[in-house]
């Protein structure tokens, strides 16, 4: 009698893989802050650097030049700002060097996002234990081949 290996152990590990991928990239490896315009405004001067700005839910975060912060347009679009390094005015954002002009009126939220260690390591680790899952269930489900018998 011939013997039929099925591929279902590999595919359901792919899968699981894909699903736990997509589970952390969710949350990214970044935790997304969202402050006032008014914290924001702190932001366009190297007074001191790093600054602390307080957030929408009551933290505080700390800005240096290599934070990633952005507006967030009312259509929900989202546009990198570099910090100490554009102007507000009452009316307007000015960031000349990722060429955007933007009316306060379009902007719906400000945003500073900052690595997140955990959920980078956890990510990490996933992909190196789906891997690791993936060869050991392939090497147990391959069988022994032998060539020339039938």
């Amino acid at each position: 009698m011939a013997q039929t290996h099925t591929r279902s152990n590999g595919k359901s590990v792919a899968l699981l893989t894909a699903i736990s991928f997509s589970l952390v990239s969710l949350t990214g490896c970044f935790n997304t802050y969202h402050v006032t315009p008014e914290e924001f405004a702190k932001l366009q001067v190297p007074e001191e650097v790093p600054a602390s700005v307080a957030t929408t839910d009551g933290g505080k975060v700390l800005v240096d030049r290599e934070t990633n912060i952005y507006v967030r347009s009312v259509g929900g679009r989202r546009y990198p700002v570099t910090p100490f390094n554009f102007k507000m005015s009452s009316s307007q954002l000015v960031a000349s060097d990722r060429d955007t002009l933007m009316p306060l009126n379009d902007v719906g939220s400000y945003e500073v996002d900052l690595f997140n260690e955990t959920n980078t390591i956890i990510l990490i680790s996933v992909g190196v234990l789906a891997v690791a899952g993936l060869i050991v269930v392939t090497a147990i489900s391959a069988g022994t081949k032998t060539f020339g018998s039938e």
